[in-house]
């Protein structure tokens, strides 16, 4: 007995050193979390009487925002949001994502991708009601056409359409045909495809964006072009990029105030959500063509909810 002790003793010494020489894994070296202090309009401020926000997050070596970002009430300091952002100013939630009235009440929650809301999101009052939304598309903008003069002629070789978004919008569906001179012409309807198109419930705003746009691609054009036109185009929710695209010949400096560009595409029917409070868009398109026109036809629905 006294040699299976010994034995016993020599295995435990033996198992203790091996496992004090294997190496430890090794720290993992975060960034500091540095804070941010925002005003009511979440305009970024040093001035504390102005402070209403504060944000606590992670930035890499880039200045992205890393792992998961928490926004406080101020002086509170308690939680309004928790999640990940894909990208900041402006905020692109991404994944799961987490709201709170200032009473504590929870808010929303529910996933986001590249800042979109999904199917699974889901809003509260402050007094834990829960938010119900009806969703109907609408005209923004009815079948509209212009002749876009060629980029050697004496007229215009750019064209902005402005269009008015009703109160609530929160995507559309445009459909835009750019064809040059000598194409055979345009057929659609314009919203009457996507009039019936309607649901309840915020969550169901991509689902129904993405069932109109179908609705509307499928009236198709009578006649497709037989050529790819030399126009390029911007969709720009900012007036100030709109007059530097009259003013300089068909170009945007800033790629940021644009939600869509395109080039030497003759037909696209998209859908595309709009940030809240956005009432009004601006459809660019420009001829690069030397010696031929072109003619652009537009037609865009709004889906507008009404939550209550």
């Amino acid at each position: 007995m006294a040699k299976n002790y010994s034995l016993l003793f020599l295995l435990l010494i033996i198992c203790t050193t091996a496992l004090a020489q294997r190496p430890k894994p090794a720290a993992v070296s975060l960034p500091p979390a540095d804070t941010v202090y925002f005003d009511r309009d979440w305009e970024r401020t040093e001035t504390l009487e102005e402070v209403a926000y504060a944000r606590i997050a992670r930035h890499d070596a880039a200045g992205k925002a890393i792992g998961t970002v928490r926004d406080y009430y101020f002086p509170s300091w308690k939680k309004q949001w928790e999640g990940k952002l894909a990208s900041e100013n402006p905020d692109k939630p991404m994944g799961l994502c987490c709201g709170w009235h200032e009473n504590g009440q929870v808010s929303f929650r529910g996933t986001y991708v590249n800042g979109v809301q999904q199917a699974d999101f889901r809003s509260w009052h402050d007094d834990g009601r829960e938010i119900k939304c009806a969703s109907v598309m609408q005209d923004a903008l009815p079948l509209s056409n212009a002749t876009i003069h060629c980029s050697n002629c004496m007229h215009s070789s750019r064209k902005v359409f402005t269009v008015d978004l009703p109160v609530g919008t929160v995507g559309i569906v445009y459909k835009l045909d750019v064809r040059d001179e000598g194409q055979p012409p345009i057929s659609w309807s314009t919203a009457l495809a996507v009039a019936a198109v309607a649901g309840s419930g915020g969550a169901a705003a991509p689902a129904l964006l993405s069932t109109a746009a179908t609705a509307l691609n499928k009236q198709g054009n009578n006649a497709p072009p037989t050529v790819s036109t030399k126009c390029h185009w911007y969709i720009t929710p900012d007036e100030n990029a709109a007059q530097q695209f009259l003013a300089t010949k068909g170009t945007i400096s800033r790629d940021k105030l644009c939600f869509r560009a395109a080039e030497n595409t003759p037909q696209e029917t998209r859908p595309m959500a709009v940030p809240a409070g956005t009432r009004r868009l601006y459809v660019c398109v420009n001829n690069d063509n030397y010696t031929t026109d072109a003619t652009a036809t537009l037609s865009v629905s709004a889906l507008v909810q009404d939550c209550k």
